[in-house]
């Protein structure tokens, strides 16, 4: 009998040792599972981190530009917008007063050279070089006010007294205000689309870190009940 009970309990400390081996082996793999994805998750973070201002790659954004109006139609719309603009500025004189202010108050915002609205819209639905768009509508805009200055001295309508010098001068100001203003404008409305998207990213990132602390919290309790169970003495 004593040999008996010397052999179950040698196979008792056996099992013991066994189960205690087992237990560590898993959660030191547990352990090294879960820091894999949290540094690899942190260091993803450090490295995809976009720096808050950086100077544009001017090549290889203009060397994009035609793809990008090629596969995002909605770039467009901002030129559709200059050119209705062009269009009621050339007919502004012969509409009727009741449709002439809302015709003014287009123009106003949308064909303006100080008009911001057309070029924020440009630049935030650019997908990149939404500086060049900006360039471009602003192009756009000081072209389209060029041609109303010229068909207005054509039509001699509100140019008595006005030579051709200030045309010429009022041309190269409208010119030159409308792709400064638009290349401004059409940066920042990037650079505004990115700092939104960053703050999503930002936003999921920080709700998938508070679950995984969630599931390492749940985890360390099981473990916990495990070997307070274990530990529990049978009596």
């Amino acid at each position: 009998m004593a040999r008996a009970k010397n052999t179950s309990r040698a196979e008792a400390r056996r099992r013991t040792k066994e189960s205690a081996r087992a237990d560590l082996a898993e959660e030191q793999s547990v352990d090294t599972d879960d820091a894999t994805p949290t540094t690899s998750s942190t260091s993803a973070r450090s490295s995809g981190r976009k720096p808050l201002f950086k100077m544009p790659d001017v090549r290889a954004d203009v060397r994009q530009l035609p793809a990008m109006f090629r596969a995002r139609r909605l770039l467009w719309l901002p030129f559709v917008l200059i050119l209705i603009g062009l269009g009621l500025a050339l007919i502004l004189p012969v509409l009727p007063p009741e449709v002439q202010q809302w015709a003014y108050l287009y123009i106003q915002y949308f064909f303006f050279p100080q008009a911001l609205f057309t070029y924020f819209i440009g630049g935030f639905v650019a997908t990149r070089s939404s500086y060049l768009v900006g360039f471009l509508l602003g192009l756009a805009t000081g072209l389209g006010w060029v041609i109303v200055l010229l068909v207005g001295m054509a039509a001699g309508a509100g140019l008595e007294g006005t030579g051709t010098t200030d045309v010429i001068g009022a041309a190269v100001y409208v010119m030159t205000t409308s792709m400064f203003l638009g290349t401004v404008a059409g940066g920042f409305a990037g650079w505004y689309r990115d700092f939104l998207r960053g703050m999503q990213d930002r936003g999921k990132q920080r709700r998938a870190d508070q679950e995984a602390a969630e599931r390492a919290k749940r985890r360390d309790g099981r473990q916990e009940a495990r070997r307070a169970a274990k530990q529990k003495p049978t009596g």
